[in-house]
């Protein structure tokens, strides 16, 4: 359930979290201490806090160096500047343990860590055949976020006392003393800029678009990430953010269109490939994506390995991933950031308010005080093809205590009047999401009446054929794909690849 007004007012309530935020970047990496000094001038970030570390330049470190280079000159630089109250902390507890301690006294003056790109990431194993939960690699990022420890412990992880807490950080009971880490790292010094600057344009302009969920069909032990995923397209259908979901258990294939994604989350893959990995496909500016994988961000500084360097690379603004293996139930929770970042936190404090554990092995890769739903969901109007998306999603808010169908009513009413086929395409995604497929076929069949582009009728059909594969009929799905590969009008198009591929899987 939604807030409501002076509920959500409470809960977001303002904080200058920039004039509590250090940057640290690594004065021996090309390109670094540049990319430190443009994120603190974009966010105004006070110039003494902004840290240079001479440290390694490979991704990975041994615990040794991360003690000597990193969390030793960072602890006594905090010490130094007096950003720890002088009280001495108190240490948390494992994750094997019992009940949580406070971390610190509250009175922290810097509670968000940004680590710019040239900054380690990984702390490698040093134990041979650990027991489970007491490996002692970890990411950098995540053991910085216990900076603030006497003695954090080198084995497992420690309990994470923001876990699913319902206030923003610094009102949060028992995180004094815990760092909001995030780091702005990525395949080149060009998509690290780009990922500032496009945090702050969505900030201004508004995050307008879709979501694109993508299920794996898991059961058993697996179940858990599959609900993450279900619970997550269900906020943004509250939100009135329009969802597509993909219920097989491959991941979208080649070239299948996704126009406008401003969040997309799947999993269950060690690479990136299909729909995403498209040359064609563009996030939207200031898109959050992530694919949950045990590996996932294992390497970052590569465009096609892995999941977060590739993510980024096709234009996602922020992305998360595990350096090694975490465990799922240990990974960050999709359900609770979305629905944390949809109340108005900025990307670090959902990230971590999802994470149960600290001390292990995740990373927030994008900009910790990005905050793109700060003024409210539905605050901007839009402009050009933007207008579509605040119109669908006024209507969804306005419309949020009546049943479903009067929503969509409405919408095809507005859509028909306005001859805008989007709307009736958004409105059969609705249809789709709550298992209508019948409906949605016929919206999506009325939008293809009106569309006029090229690739918004190649698309508007495949997501139709898609519809009738659903609904059992297939015979009307094959024909539909193959009238569309005569169709000459889509001989160039580059999702003409989805649909030779749908139809090939339907057995031609």
């Amino acid at each position: 359930m939604l807030l409501t007004l002076s509920a959500r007012a409470q809960l977001i309530a303002d904080w200058d979290a920039a004039a509590e935020t250090a940057v640290v970047f690594n004065p021996d990496f090309p390109g670094s201490a540049q990319l430190a000094a443009y994120y603190a001038e974009q966010r105004h970030i006070p110039k003494e806090h902004v840290i240079g570390l001479r440290c390694s330049q490979e991704d990975s470190i041994s615990r040794g160096e991360f003690e000597s280079q990193l969390r030793g000159p960072l602890l006594q630089l905090f010490e130094s500047r007096h950003w720890w109250n002088a009280e001495p902390p108190l240490p948390g507890k494992p994750l094997t343990g019992d009940g949580i301690a406070s971390p610190a006294p509250p009175s922290n003056k810097v509670r968000v860590l940004v680590l710019i790109r040239g900054v380690p990431f990984q702390i490698r194993r040093a134990a041979q055949k650990p027991k489970q939960s007491e490996e002692d690699e970890a990411s950098v990022d995540s053991e910085l976020a216990v900076l603030g420890l006497n003695k954090p412990p080198i084995k497992g992880g420690l309990r994470n006392p923001y876990f699913d807490q319902q206030m923003r950080f610094p009102h949060a009971q028992n995180s004094s003393g815990l760092l909001l880490v995030g780091r702005l790292d990525g395949p080149d010094d060009p998509a690290v800029k780009r990922m500032i600057d496009d945090a702050i344009y969505a900030e201004q302009t508004g995050l307008l678009g879709r979501a694109v969920i993508d299920l794996a069909q898991k059961t058993g032990a697996y179940q858990e990430g599959e609900d993450w995923l279900k619970n997550s397209a269900e906020s943004y259908r509250r939100a009135g953010i329009p969802v597509f979901i993909d219920r097989s258990a491959d991941l979208l294939g080649d070239g299948w269109p996704l126009p406008d994604t401003i969040f997309y989350f799947g999993w269950y893959t060690d690479h990136i490939f299909g729909a995403l990995a498209s040359p064609t496909f563009h996030f939207k500016r200031g898109a959050i994506a992530c694919h949950l994988h045990s590996f996932s961000a294992s390497i970052i500084r590569s465009h096609d390995k892995a999941w977060a360097g590739p993510l980024l690379s096709h234009g996602a603004a922020v992305t998360f991933g595990n350096v090694f293996e975490p465990y799922l139930a240990l990974t960050m929770h999709f359900d609770i950031f979305n629905k944390r970042l949809l109340e108005g936190f900025t990307v670090g404090e959902a990230a971590w308010n999802a994470t149960p554990a600290l001390s292990w092995m995740n990373v927030v890769l994008g900009d910790p005080l990005y905050r793109p739903f700060g003024k409210g969901i539905g605050a901007k109007l839009g402009d050009g093809a933007d207008r579509d998306y605040a119109l669908y999603q006024g209507m969804a808010l306005r419309l949020a205590g009546e049943p479903d169908g009067h929503i969509k009513t409405a919408l095809t009413e507005f859509a028909e009047k306005r001859q805008r086929p989007r709307l009736l395409e958004l409105t059969a995604l609705l249809s789709a999401l709550q298992s209508k497929l019948p409906q949605a076929i016929d919206l999506l069949e009325h939008a293809e009446s009106t569309a006029q582009a090229p690739a918004d009728l190649l698309r508007l059909r495949l997501y139709r054929a898609e519809m009738l594969r659903r609904s059992e009929k297939a015979d009307a799905a094959r024909k539909l794909l193959r009238e569309t590969l005569q169709d000459n009008r889509f001989k160039e198009q580059p999702a003409r690849i989805a649909a030779e591929s749908l139809l090939k899987d339907m057995g031609g």
